[in-house]
């Protein structure tokens, strides 16, 4: 596989998907009452000299320096000027054009896969030092409003604090054992979705930003300036691709696409449990469940699939229940 071959890959699926579910009617993204965050809270040199400090070691192709050196030599220096910069970009609502360039390097999805396969591997972008700073900046000031408000979607456990895979699988592996204990069984559906960061919609993200969550004003228009216009090169070994221009997508590897993420698909708990199913996930990886007596098993899949039961399945499930009564 060459840098161009993964670059073309990767561009294609997006729009294999894409053109997969153009058909598809418009969703309409519903409004909730809730507190609006309108504008962002400045930037202080001291808030900037923290950021700097705490960020991890990494540098981007990107950068004019290594991430190691700014923060032992230049972090004092470069703080009043950072924090300016912030705070022109968030009282503007305008993200900066070159932090919107790209490195991305593909990254094999786990160990033991074929490395010869470009589907085994993930589109992990590299971003600009600074960038990841003011998403930082961002990211603080959208949580704290998120959790002051209560509006973190409870059905996710990825991204939250004091949540992971743990709380996760205990999640749903509690309510099976307590099902259990009433006698009743649990019919376990995992979904586990293609390309779901990379074919997030902005328009409906936008949508879902403003109408579920309550962001406004320059705060939303940060986001939309945030989402427009990004790019990325693939890099491999040792060759570059062409840029490739995004029309979707969170960045992977990016510090708030993972919230945006969980934000965009918030409302997916609601649609699930208007049909009586259960669910929990973990990122884009969704667990959805149900629990029913042994004797409802087949309504419950005929339910779920919108068909009816043949008579042999009828059958199937009554005759045990009357030769146990008896």
């Amino acid at each position: 596989m060459s840098a161009a071959e993964f670059a073309s890959f990767f561009e294609d699926k997006v729009d294999s998907v894409r053109s997969s579910t153009a058909s598809a009617p418009l969703y309409e993204v519903t409004c909730r009452s809730t507190q609006t965050l309108d504008e962002w809270r400045a930037v202080t040199t001291d808030e900037a000299s923290k950021l700097i400090g705490s960020a991890l070691c990494k540098t981007c192709q990107l950068d004019p320096a290594p991430t190691w050196l700014v923060k032992e030599m230049c972090a004092l220096q470069l703080s009043p000027i950072v924090a300016t910069l912030f705070n022109k970009s968030l009282a503007t609502g305008c993200f900066p054009s070159e932090f919107k360039k790209a490195v991305v390097r593909p990254l094999l999805k786990k160990t033991g896969l074929d490395a010869s396969q470009p589907k085994n591997y993930r589109p992990v972008s590299n971003l600009p030092f600074l960038s990841k700073l003011l998403e930082r900046v961002v990211q603080n000031r959208l949580q704290a409003f998120l959790d002051s408000n209560d509006l973190m979607p409870r059905t996710q456990s990825a991204y939250r604090q004091f949540h992971s895979t743990e709380s996760a699988v205990t999640k749903v592996y509690g309510d099976m054992l307590l099902a259990a204990d009433t006698g009743q069984v649990t019919a376990l559906c995992l979904l586990d979705l293609t390309a779901a960061f990379d074919t997030v919609d902005h328009e409906l993200l936008m949508l879902s930003l403003e109408r579920q969550f309550g962001i406004r004003g320059v705060a939303l228009e940060w986001f939309r300036s945030y989402l427009a216009d990004r790019s990325f090169r693939v890099i491999y070994a040792g060759a570059t691709s062409n840029v490739v221009y995004i029309v979707c997508s969170v960045p992977q590897g990016s510090v708030l696409g993972p919230r945006l993420f969980i934000l965009y698909t918030a409302d997916l708990a609601d649609v699930i449990k208007q049909h009586d199913v259960n669910i929990h996930a973990f990122a884009d990886d969704t667990q959805l469940y149900r629990h029913c007596a042994l004797d409802d098993m087949t309504a419950m899949h005929c339910h779920a699939t919108g068909t009816m039961p043949s008579r042999r399945q009828s059958l199937d499930v009554v005759e045990p229940a009357q030769t146990q009564s008896g």
